[in-house]
């Protein structure tokens, strides 16, 4: 992604090659197997309070079950939009349920890896050289959704502001996210930043990605382009946590901000 008081230069000096082993435990590299949902939002490596570059991706992560772990992510950062991004490389997890990805392929990045639930979700903290990187997900359902069923989805995320491509600011967003039909999408959202609150209403039209039984290659995604009233272009990337559809996560990328945020059915 050459497309985040001990602090994080602090966290991010500590060797994440050799994990302390703590009691018994009974995971192995075998309880990450399969098809993940993933977020991985990172900040410019800085011991300044401010930072000037940020990364935001969602997508998919595929571990084998064995040692390979492969990403599949739209990523924004503050200077490109919609990247589509691959990371590979390895992992491995000792029996306390903490190890660590190793990414080669796509950038070179090293992250400790926590499964947790049951192998069914993990978290994940590292850097690249470039970012301190953060990063989670759950087990993607086995089928993805043929459709999206008609209905508001309340939301709620974080976002940075944007003058041109410079980080202006922070903030807080949640509202109602509308499918209608088969392509149509809304969305309501309130906007709370630097100690004002606004409302931004904007509509689109919204493909979604193939359906049937989940390979790395189809990953419960969809796409969408809505515009505001004040001409405004919002570019999102969904990845859907729920075989209905019901359940998903996505990232928002426009010239004025970008933001993560996850979504369900009321």
């Amino acid at each position: 992604m050459k497309v985040h008081r001990i602090t994080l230069a602090a966290l991010l000096a500590v060797p994440l090659l050799a994990q302390p082993q703590i009691g018994g435990g009974t995971c192995s590299s075998a309880t990450l197997s399969g098809n993940y949902s993933a977020t991985l939002t990172g900040r410019d490596l800085s011991s300044a309070v401010t930072f000037t570059t940020t990364t935001e991706g969602v997508g998919s992560v595929t571990f084998d079950g064995l040692s390979k772990v492969t990403f599949t992510l739209t990523t924004n950062t503050n200077k490109t939009f919609g990247t589509a991004q691959t990371l590979a490389g390895t992992y491995s997890l000792q029996a306390n349920c903490v190890g660590v990805v190793t990414i080669t392929s796509g950038d070179a990045a090293s992250f400790t890896l926590e499964a947790y639930n049951q192998g069914k979700s993990y978290l994940l903290t590292g850097q690249d050289g470039v970012y301190g990187l953060s990063g989670s997900g759950s087990l993607l359902p086995a089928t993805c959704p043929a459709s999206i069923t008609t209905g508001s989805y309340p939301f709620n995320g974080t976002g940075l502001a944007l003058t041109g491509s410079t980080i202006s600011g922070i903030f807080n967003i949640l509202g109602i996210v509308q499918f209608s039909g088969p392509s149509t999408i809304a969305i309501n959202a309130f906007v709370a930043a630097n100690g004002t609150s606004s409302n931004v209403s904007s509509t689109g039209t919204y493909t979604l990605g193939t359906s049937g039984t989940q390979t790395i290659s189809q990953n419960c995604t969809a796409t969408a382009t809505l515009t505001d009233a004040l001409g405004n272009t919002y570019k999102l990337a969904f990845e859907f946590t729920s075989a209905s559809g019901n359940n998903f996560i996505f990232s928002s990328a426009s010239a004025n901000g970008l933001y993560t945020a996850s979504g369900r059915s009321l």
